[in-house]
């Protein structure tokens, strides 16, 4: 009978219930925002319509905001209007002095940022594509810091259902609805193309946006509600490990589904072709597997044998049957359709189409050179503006393009079909290039345009280069997936930047001598190094959150298209989760970060031999089981995706809610210490 009365649900079991199913569906919260970008954001952001569409981002701030809030006024309403006496226990508190310092001083040093900040409303609510401003950290924080109050171990003779094992119910929840929604997303369609979803997401005068959601940035990949591929591959790199332990507690038929889980959320990872997180999982649950066993009992290591075992088969078969099986789904043939359809009209747009060009791929000798041994690049190596003229330099070659003002008042004067090619000056440098003898030229479509019709030179120096002109508007295709743009004036050239300004001067680039480094990890080389100096002007405050994008150079369009391909990309984020810290908040308050993780694994560590000292000594740390080093493993692989991949407000919530649990559970309370040492007294 006291068992029974023992599982009785409580108004704080209510509480985590709730608590619980808000973390279940916050991965899976979306809504269509349509807004005016506010300023001075528009300078980067801007397209036709000055508008920004957003799915995910903001709904799911707003969201975490109102749930920390929520949360904090329970937890002082606790205080203040308690059905029972619930003191807060104050040695336990001591025994985590260091965490709540931590954390204190990142929110510190970001609300320092904040403060000092420029740009006050991007700062606090995050730039349009991300969203994660001021309002989200402080979400972070108290996530973890309620993490650490009621995920902490059950006290000895509580009544009721103990409140983390409710939560680990909402984990299993969170693991199987992700595999499901994986493989909807993998064989039919993405979930938010689905029509009762976008009518769900949308408000009626929204409803033709949501109507019209695709996902073309991502073919071949799936991103569930997470904002990009990326992100759902950190999660799935967060919650396997510590899913996985899960099938290790338990009834055997719990330990089945967690496992069949598992290997759905490593199918989730395979398809969002998320290399590091990837790379994190095999790091991470061999070591997990390799622990757990380790630290089992002889009769129950079968059982780690056994579901860890059908997790990696579940794995490895749904990732198989998914390469197989789509070949035959309406979602793999659209996907296959459209990848053919783009290649065939890359190859149409990019061939010779006429005679003359042909001609033009000769050498100086009149021998015909075979198209592929022809320079299909002209590789920028410096790019400049000087007094209106162009200066594009590719190693000791020179392409000069100024503008004669004579041709230029003539063509201005004439009025309609007013071409003004003549007034464009071409030189190496030193002289005009052959004569300006120009052939005709196709320029390929972009992302940013379509097919041009041009010009390119009759010089082996400048094969690669092809110009077209839209009156006085000038494309230059260098041989990169993306051209250059230019407009012309009476007293020269400007360079069209972000936000379709006009800039006298190209900027160059902050930081020289490390280009070889600019194409690690996708090109996030460039953007490290780039960053270099706004990281030693953040040495005690940040400039913000949110803010990367107003501090960083952007339209350095020789670094942009060696390392991209295009100069039209917006540097919006540093893509390090650890170099974001330190930019929007400052290096200080990444020490803080860094020094809360640091403290943590050590503590971990020590956790595992915590039963042994504690029968001489009192330890003052809980034995870590299965669970805890499923969330150790899970924690550690996230942080490793923190090197490539951004913190975002998709899924960063769910680590800093892992996190402070995993942390509590390692410290005990006082009254568990005092009935051990009561009971230790009464036996002798």
């Amino acid at each position: 009978m006291r068992n029974k009365k023992s599982r009785k649900i409580g108004y704080r079991q209510v509480f985590m219930i709730l608590f619980t199913l808000f973390w279940v569906i916050y991965p899976y919260i979306a809504r269509v925002l349509v807004k005016k970008i506010p300023s001075p954001e528009d300078v980067f952001f801007a397209n036709t319509q000055g508008l920004i569409i957003d799915l995910v981002l903001f709904c799911k701030e707003v969201a975490l905001a109102v749930f920390a809030g929520g949360c904090i006024l329970y937890f002082l309403g606790e205080r203040i209007f308690p059905d029972r006496p619930d003191k807060l226990d104050k040695d336990r508190f001591l025994r985590l002095k260091l965490p709540f310092i931590f954390i204190g001083g990142y929110i510190f040093f970001s609300v320092l940022s904040f403060l000092f900040c420029d740009y006050k409303e991007t700062a606090f609510f995050g730039v349009n594509s991300e969203y994660e401003g001021l309002l989200a950290v402080l979400s972070y924080a108290a996530v973890f810091v309620l993490a650490l109050y009621y995920l902490k171990p059950q006290k000895d003779g509580t009544k009721g259902i103990h409140l983390t094992e409710i939560f680990k119910y909402g984990v299993i929840a969170v693991s199987v609805i992700t595999g499901v929604l994986g493989i909807i997303e993998i064989f039919v369609r993405p979930i938010l193309e689905f029509p009762f979803m976008q009518d769900l997401i949308s408000s009626e005068e929204n409803r033709t946006i949501a109507r019209s959601i695709r996902n073309e940035n991502f073919i071949g990949q799936i991103s569930l509600t997470f904002h990009n591929p990326g992100f759902l591959g950190g999660f799935c790199a967060l919650i396997t490990p510590v899913c996985l332990s899960l099938s290790l507690e338990g009834k055997k038929i719990r330990g089945i589904i967690c496992s069949v889980a598992t290997g759905l959320l490593l199918m989730t990872l395979w398809w969002s072709n998320s290399t590091v997180a990837l790379v994190a999982v095999i790091l991470t649950v061999p070591a997990f597997a390799i622990m757990a066993l380790m630290r089992s009992e002889k009769n129950k290591r079968q059982r780690v044998f056994i579901n860890v075992g059908i997790a990696v088969a579940t794995g490895v078969l749904m990732i198989v049957l998914t390469n197989v099986l789509p070949t035959y789904s309406s979602r793999y043939k659209e996907t296959h359709e459209t990848a053919e359809s783009k290649t065939s009209v890359k190859l149409i747009t990019t061939e010779p189409l006429n005679k003359e060009l042909l001609t033009a791929l000769t050498n100086v000798s009149g021998k015909d050179t075979p198209a592929e041994n022809i320079s299909t690049k002209y590789k920028l190596t410096k790019a400049e503006l000087i007094d209106g003229a162009l200066y594009l330099y590719s190693g000791e070659t020179l392409l000069k393009i100024s503008v004669d003002k004579v041709f230029y008042d003539l063509q201005i004067v004439s009025g309609e079909g007013r071409d003004f090619t003549q007034s464009l000056v071409f030189s190496d440098g030193k002289a005009r290039i052959k004569g300006d003898k120009m052939i005709p030229a196709t320029l390929p479509a972009t992302s940013i345009r379509g097919e041009k019709q041009g010009f390119g030179f009759d010089d082996d120096r400048y094969r690669a280069v092809k110009i077209a002109l839209e009156d006085r508007l000038m494309y230059i295709d260098l041989g990169y997936s993306g051209s250059v743009e230019f407009y012309l004036m009476e007293d020269g050239l400007r360079l069209i930047g972000q936000g379709s300004a006009f800039l006298e001067e190209i900027p160059q680039p902050r930081v020289t001598g490390f280009e070889s480094l600019y194409s690690f990890g996708t090109g996030r080389g460039y953007l490290w190094v780039q960053s270099l100096p706004l990281l030693w002007e953040s040495m005690l405050i940040g400039g913000g959150n949110g803010t990367f994008a107003f501090r960083f150079r952007q339209n350095e369009i020789v670094g942009l298209l060696n390392t991209h391909g295009s100069c039209k990309y917006v540097i919006d984020r540093p893509h390090n989760w650890y170099l974001q810290i330190a930019l929007s908040d400052g290096v200080t308050a990444l020490i803080c970060v860094l020094a809360l993780f640091v403290w943590y694994i050590i503590t971990f560590f020590k956790s595992l031999g915590a039963g042994k000292k504690e029968k001489n000594t009192g330890n003052s740390l809980n034995q870590a089981d299965v669970f805890d080093i499923g969330l150790f493993f899970g924690l550690v692989g996230f942080m490793l995706c923190g090197m490539i991949n951004d913190s975002c407000v998709t899924v960063n919530p769910w680590f800093w809610l892992l996190f402070g649990c995993a942390v509590t559970r390692l410290i005990p309370n006082t009254l568990i210490q005092d009935g051990k040492k009561k009971a230790a007294s009464r036996s002798r």
